[in-house]
């Protein structure tokens, strides 16, 4: 979840052969940090986020985590925007060696990204395009409840 200007994991399920992420339950991360363009949560937020936000992150240095960070301003941007089309982001290597990723946001009523929900795995395993329409399906299905729970006044 995003959390004023930070990004909270708040739960964390792993498997019985799980991956080694660099992410843990109530750990943060500054939302202004390189990390947050290389994950799949990263980017589903801040495909979603205002432009400010967007162009302030796009603007600042694109700190290369490994071989396959996007580093690249414009192709940053591209991959923004066919996650605001598709409603998933991926992560392909680009934080950590050996780990793929999708995610897709969980939408509040204005179209504003309220948290992202994401499958990891090992690249040798996981194919994460097998599971986009599952990762889309379980962020929409949260998106309805909390907007059903939480009725504009």
């Amino acid at each position: 979840m995003r959390e004023g200007h930070d990004v909270v994991y708040v739960a964390k399920i792993g498997g019985h052969r799980q991956a080694r992420a660099p992410s843990r339950t109530g750990g943060r991360m500054p939302l202004h940090c390189t990390a947050l363009h290389c994950t799949a949560v990263g980017k589903a937020l801040l495909a979603h986020a205002d432009h400010e936000l967007r162009q302030e992150v796009l603007a600042g240095p694109l700190e290369r985590r490994t071989p396959h960070t996007v580093v690249a301003p414009g192709a940053l941007r591209r991959q923004l925007r066919q996650i605001a089309e598709t409603g998933v982001a991926f992560e392909r290597e680009e934080s950590t060696a050996g780990l793929v990723c999708v995610a897709a946001p969980v939408l509040g009523l204005g179209n504003e990204a309220l948290a992202a929900i994401s499958v990891a795995g090992p690249t040798g395993r996981f194919r994460p395009d097998r599971f986009a329409t599952q990762v889309r399906a379980a962020a929409t299905g949260l998106s309805s409840t909390l907007i059903r729970r939480n009725p504009p006044s």
